[in-house]
């Protein structure tokens, strides 16, 4: 193995000084007993790896990484009297998987990328409602990671409070024990129904609504109403959940009181019996919080 080029006018001498300098070769050689010819005959090996160490210690993230494997950061092995170079993931590849894994469990439907960065450790009980919204969330995470059945919630209150932030930050946190989310911003998921019809997709589509442990829409009531999404779509997937006891969740800027009001074409008996049909369900799957 070549000596480094900065390593080269350096004599024997020096370059085992330098060795023993370095904490982490001074203990290697100390915990497997190394004598100094041994050192000496290794000496290209252990600068190459100081090397390699320094690159990680100056290390400002993965796309910087100066290993020749990207993400994987050096350490020293003596075994049958041999030095081996062994490799595990950094810290900065640690962190890249867990948020690969945290992005394969939240599926944000319509959602800005902000969203995914959304933490509850970040989250604001500076109001009574805010601490009182915390305080259920960190209910239905110690409920839910226990295996019991407990309601979503109904968040509502005016426009930019910060309920959309809510709903993101309780999803990131429920990713991170490993349950699958589904938060789509319902406006949107209402065109994307509609447009899905005429592409064969829209059973596939309201099979994943139905199915998803947990469901989160945001904006409900923001939409233009259409009597046959709520009656043919959100009817049957508010229905399914509630019979499987699937926790879902809502947001809006109007009660769950007002909502049928947002809900229907027209005044119509008919139309209004419809809609309050789509209130009782939410009713039943959640608990009602003002932001």
């Amino acid at each position: 193995m070549e000596t480094k080029p900065k390593f080269k006018k350096l004599s024997k001498e020096e370059l085992t000084e330098l060795l023993f300098e370095d904490p982490v070769l001074s203990n290697f050689f100390i915990d497997n007993d190394l004598n100094p010819e041994y050192i000496e005959e290794n000496i290209p090996r252990f600068l190459s790896f100081i090397t390699e160490k320094d690159h990680c210690i100056a290390c400002q993230g993965l796309n910087s990484c100066k290993q020749d494997n990207v993400g994987l950061e050096p350490l020293l092995s003596f075994e049958d009297n041999k030095i081996k170079f062994i490799y595990r993931e950094c810290g900065f590849m640690v962190n890249k998987h867990q948020i690969d894994r945290k992005n394969q469990l939240i599926d944000a439907m319509y959602m800005p990328q902000m969203i995914l960065k959304a933490d509850l450790e970040d989250y604001k009980t500076d109001t009574e409602n805010r601490m009182e919204i915390y305080r259920y969330m960190m209910k239905f995470i110690n409920l839910y990671s226990r295996g019991d059945k407990v309601k979503g919630m109904y968040l509502y209150g005016q426009y930019q409070q910060g309920k959309t932030y809510t709903l993101a930050a309780l999803a990131n946190e429920l990713t991170k024990k490993g349950y699958r989310v589904i938060i789509a911003y319902y406006p949107d998921l209402v065109r994307e129904i509609k447009s899905s019809i005429g592409n064969h997709t829209l059973e596939a589509l309201i099979a994943k609504l139905k199915k998803a442990d947990i469901l989160m829409l945001d904006d409900i009531g923001g939409e233009n109403q259409s009597s046959w999404i709520r009656d043919e779509v959100l009817g049957p997937i508010l229905q399914h959940r509630l019979l499987d006891e699937l926790p879902t969740f809502f947001s809006s800027n109007v009660s769950r009181k007002e909502l049928p009001m947002y809900m229907v074409e027209n005044q119509q008996k008919a139309e209004m019996m419809k809609a309050y049909r789509i209130h009782a369900r939410i009713e039943t799957l959640t608990e009602e919080y003002k932001m």
